[in-house]
């Protein structure tokens, strides 16, 4: 997962972790989240709901959506 979000947001993986937030993040507007959600669904095989994107702020919260998939991240 860490390599994925380093990719959209065109930063390094070894700064990714859970509380790194959109407000850390210069890259992290609402096209870079599109983009990151469409990523997310495509590489786990899974349809996020709009309370899951919208709540999608953070890389602990991109996390525990893809564990409530039932994604091991």
């Amino acid at each position: 997962m860490e390599k994925l979000i380093s990719e959209v947001f065109s930063i390094d993986a070894s700064t990714v972790h859970d509380s790194l937030d959109f407000e850390s993040i210069a890259n992290w507007d609402s096209l870079s989240h599109m983009q990151l959600i469409i990523q997310l669904e495509e590489t786990y095989k899974i349809q996020l709901n709009g309370d899951e994107i919208a709540d999608m702020r953070s890389v602990g919260a991109a996390r525990a959506a893809l564990r409530a998939h039932g994604v091991a991240v």
